[in-house]
């Protein structure tokens, strides 16, 4: 076929569209074409501006067909297209900068009159196009690499499943020495010593029960049991002062029993709000809520009026409880250093860890 007999039939299909006509493939292309070039371009927005314009339409026929005579590819698809006997186009959008007007857009069996609703409608219709285009590149690339998304699945899931086995870890006493905080994990001047002796209480009982927990922490039987635990203390001298800290690491049976001496402590809190006593003779002052430290996996703060304070914390299955009091005077309140803090939380997960993985 001639290239200008083949450019007048894609000008006609083109100003079929212009006319209301459904859209054709074999249009889509003419106008894809066109608007691959500054001349096309131009072209196009004449016809698209004035399409009962003679010289409008030859402007686009001459463009055409010098697209036509300059890629023989171009001119055997477009001949194909112009000669198939369903020519409505299905499953595609050409998208373009012109103008059209008093037309339509057919969207595989979908046609959309260029009204401002049915505008609205090709914008939605081209917006889930995308989409699904886009689900379909991923999925082709899931496909391609169907080998590897197994195992990078498996591995993932293999790893989370080793945290929380890691975490959910039941130390025994022995395991907790990988926790004890030694020198060179504390800042200057701060330095471990021995347990305090005094404080080992087989089963002490509280006057008022309701505050039972918080003696709970120096019992040696509380009423929820350890799995074990390590005893540890530590001196802090710096800037004069002396602070005496008492450090416990509770193992417990799982990441709930551990969890349920927080929330006992918790709920005592918001009860013992006077002074109470073990057994009568040790006193306690009253306790009231301290900033969170908002470390581990949970965890909570408090301390009695002008003596002593406590931090507790749950790493996993572990509980760390720090207290600390002032031991100059005896008679100012216990302070707790983050970074000792921290410094501790830090050695018990590298403990739950290593023992995870033995």
């Amino acid at each position: 076929m001639d290239q200008n007999d083949l450019a007048a039939m894609a000008t006609q299909a083109l100003f079929s569209v212009l006319g209301g006509a459904a859209n054709t493939a074999a249009s889509q292309l003419t106008q894809d074409r066109l608007n691959r070039s500054a001349r096309g371009r131009a072209a196009l927005d004449g016809l698209s501006s004035s399409p009962d314009d003679p010289a409008a339409q030859r402007d686009v026929q001459a463009a055409l067909a010098d697209e036509i005579s300059s890629d023989s590819e171009f001119a055997d698809r477009l001949t194909v297209l112009l000669h198939a006997p369903a020519q409505q186009t299905t499953g595609s959008v050409v998208i373009t900068g012109s103008r059209v007007r008093h037309s339509q857009i057919a969207l595989g069996p979908l046609t959309i009159n260029n009204t401002p609703g049915a505008r609205g409608a090709l914008a939605f219709a081209a917006a889930l196009l995308i989409v699904l285009i886009a689900l379909g590149v991923y999925g082709g690339v899931r496909l391609i690499n169907t080998d590897d998304a197994p195992k990078t699945q498996s591995t993932t899931q293999h790893d989370a499943s080793d945290s929380r086995l890691a975490r959910a870890a039941v130390l025994s006493a022995e395991d907790l020495k990988l926790a004890a905080l030694e020198e060179s994990d504390l800042p200057p001047d701060v330095t471990p010593t021995p347990p305090w002796n005094e404080l080992k209480i087989t089963d002490p009982k509280a006057n008022p029960a309701a505050c039972q927990p918080i003696v709970d922490l120096y019992s040696a039987q509380p009423r929820r049991p350890r799995h074990a635990r390590l005893e540890g203390a530590l001196r802090d001298t710096r800037g004069g002062d002396y602070y005496g800290y008492r450090v416990y690491l509770d193992s417990y049976a799982s990441t709930d029993e551990a969890s349920g001496v927080l929330k006992d402590l918790r709920n005592t809190l918001e009860a013992c709000t006077s002074n109470f006593s073990i057994d009568g003779s040790w006193e306690f002052q009253p306790v009231s809520k301290a900033l969170d430290p908002e470390v581990g996996d949970e965890s909570l703060a408090f301390g009695e009026e002008s003596d002593t304070k406590y931090n507790v914390v749950r790493v996993g299955t572990v509980l760390i409880v720090l207290t600390s009091s002032e031991q100059k005077t005896y008679e100012g309140e216990g302070k707790i250093d983050p970074t000792i803090l921290n410094a501790q939380v830090t050695k018990v997960k590298r403990a739950i860890a290593q023992v995870g993985k033995d």
